[in-house]
């Protein structure tokens, strides 16, 4: 292969790796948005069920059984860690990381198809160039995880590890299940008060 040749193949490749880069963290940023959302609706609707119980625990002691009390500390605890750990997660701020530089990869990505359509022979300072700067994206963000990845590389199938990462991105909207069944005895005994 001819020195033009193995130029041009590296610029295919770049092509190729950078676009599988961009879609990967661009499903990362995604799902990133998303848990952050998810978990603070979630920790808000916690609270605001709680606090509305607890007021009507000081009306009626015997709401919710006599294990209301102990009942309340468990969510309170609950909450806490939940809060301290989607706080240490920092979803929001690394959806935002993710977001500009899954964009900067966009760029990159269509800098190089452009080269690669329009160039009659590209240079090898010219491929380089770009090397660097989609090696130097690489550095700049956290990496995006293997299910972000199935994601960006299929069209639309479910593997084991797209399963498991939607799984983990359901849990938030599973816990709201506790504010509904905290505030049934509370409306059941408004409606009784009533």
């Amino acid at each position: 292969m001819h020195k033009g040749g193995a130029v041009l193949k590296s610029l295919e490749k770049l092509e190729s790796r950078s676009y599988t880069s961009y879609k990967g963290r661009m499903h990362a940023s995604q799902r990133l948005a998303l848990r952050d959302k998810a978990w603070n609706t979630s920790l808000l609707s916690l609270t605001v069920a709680t606090t509305i119980a607890s007021i009507g625990l000081l009306a009626d002691t015997e709401m919710y059984g006599a294990t209301g009390p102990t009942i309340f500390v468990c969510l309170a605890v609950l909450s806490l860690v939940i809060s301290l750990v989607v706080a240490g997660l920092n979803y929001g701020a690394r959806s935002r990381d993710l977001f500009n530089n899954y964009r900067r990869l966009q760029r990159l990505s269509t800098e190089v198809e452009h080269l690669r359509d329009h160039a009659e022979e590209p240079s090898f300072s010219e491929v380089k160039i770009l090397l660097d700067r989609y090696n130097d994206l690489l550095d700049d963000s956290e990496n995006h995880n293997a299910a972000d990845y199935a994601r960006g590389i299929s069209s639309g199938q479910l593997s084991w590890v797209v399963a498991k990462d939607w799984a983990i991105s359901a849990l938030p909207f599973v816990t709201l299940l506790i504010p509904i069944f905290v505030m049934v005895p509370f409306v059941q005994w408004l409606l009784r008060a009533g």
